[in-house]
C-alpha cells in the first residue's frame, strides 16, 4: 500500500510540472477582450475554479456560489467524512466574501473508543479584493480568512482555536490555459485536539495551479497546496489534485477532485465530489 501511495505522489507531481511546462512553451498569453464589462466578470470563465485554493484564487463569483460537497480523507491513523458547504457572493463590484462549514465523522483506527465521533467543522469566513476587469490579463487579489473554532475537537474535526490568515494571489490566463497562483501566513491562537492541549504556530502556505478549459462546458484542474505546521508537533500538510468542473446547465456544475499527501500532515488521499450553483 505504501508503495502504490508513493507511486501515486510521483506521477502527480510529475503531472503537475509537466503540463503547465507543456502549455507554456506553446502558448502566448490571451489578447485583452476589451469588450467585456468590467462588472461582475470572472476571468476564464465563472464555472472555471479551484478545490485547494477556492478562497484565495484571484476571481470572485459573478453573483452567488452556493456548493454542497462530499468530502472523504484517509490517513494512517484516521479516515474522515464530511458533507460541506461553501458559499460565496459579490456583494459589491469586485469584492467577494463567503463562508465554509460542514458536518462529518471520524474513524480512528488503534485507538481508544472514545476518540473519533461525529460533529461540526470549524466555520472559515472570508473576504477578498480583486485586482481585474476579466479583460483577459493577469488579475490579482487579496484577503483574509478568519477561521471560527466550530468544530468538535474531540472527534478531530476542530483544533478549539481560532485563526486568521492573509493572503495575495494571481491569475494570468494563456491562450489554452490558466495559471492561479496565491501565498499567504496563517496566525494559529493555542487549542486543543482529541483532549490534548496543543501550541498556535504562524503558518505560512503557497498554492500553485494549472486551468485547462476544453469547452464552455468543462474544465480540468491539476493543483497543489502547501502549508507549514499550524501547532507545535503537527506536520505539514502538502497535497497534489487533480480535478474537473463540469457545468451541466446554464447554472448548475458537478465539481469532482482526487488528492494525494505527500507529506504526514495530509490525508494519503482524498477524494472531493461536489454540485454547485453559479447564480
Amino acid at each position: 500500500m505504501r508503495t502504490l501511495c508513493s507511486l501515486l505522489r510521483i506521477a502527480a507531481i510529475l503531472l503537475l510540472i509537466s503540463a503547465p511546462l507543456a502549455a507554456w512553451a506553446q502558448d502566448e498569453p490571451a489578447p485583452a477582450d476589451t469588450t467585456q464589462p468590467a462588472a461582475r466578470v470572472t476571468p476564464g470563465g465563472g464555472f472555471h475554479r479551484l478545490f485547494l485554493s477556492f478562497i484565495e484564487e484571484a476571481t470572485v463569483v459573478e453573483n452567488q456560489w452556493w456548493e454542497g460537497r462530499f468530502d472523504y480523507a484517509e490517513g494512517d491513523q484516521e479516515d474522515v467524512t464530511i458533507l460541506d458547504g461553501v458559499f460565496a457572493f459579490q456583494p459589491w463590484q469586485n469584492v467577494g466574501v463567503g463562508a465554509h462549514v460542514g458536518f462529518g465523522n471520524s474513524d480512528i483506527s488503534g485507538a481508544d473508543s472514545d476518540l473519533g465521533g461525529s460533529g461540526a467543522t470549524d466555520l472559515d469566513l472570508w473576504g477578498k479584493y480583486f485586482f481585474g476587469t476579466g479583460s483577459g490579463v493577469t488579475e490579482f487579489a487579496a484577503g483574509g480568512i478568519l477561521t471560527v473554532p466550530t468544530g468538535d475537537d474531540s472527534a478531530g474535526l476542530g483544533f478549539d482555536a481560532f485563526a486568521f490568515a492573509g493572503f495575495g494571489s494571481l491569475r494570468r490566463p494563456f491562450r489554452n490555459w490558466i495559471l492561479s497562483v496565491d501565498a499567504g501566513a496563517q496566525f494559529n491562537a493555542d487549542g486543543r485536539t482529541f483532549g490534548v492541549d496543543i501550541d498556535g504556530e504562524t503558518s505560512f502556505f503557497l498554492g500553485g495551479a494549472a486551468l485547462f478549459p476544453t469547452s464552455d462546458r468543462v474544465g480540468f484542474v491539476v493543483e497543489t497546496k502547501y502549508q507549514s505546521e499550524r501547532f507545535d508537533g503537527l506536520d505539514a500538510d502538502w497535497q497534489v489534485l487533480g480535478g474537473a468542473n463540469w457545468r451541466v446547465t446554464n447554472r448548475g456544475m458537478i465539481r469532482g477532485a482526487a488528492a494525494v499527501g505527500l507529506t504526514d500532515g495530509a490525508p494519503d488521499w482524498q477524494i472531493l465530489i461536489g454540485y454547485a450553483a453559479n447564480l
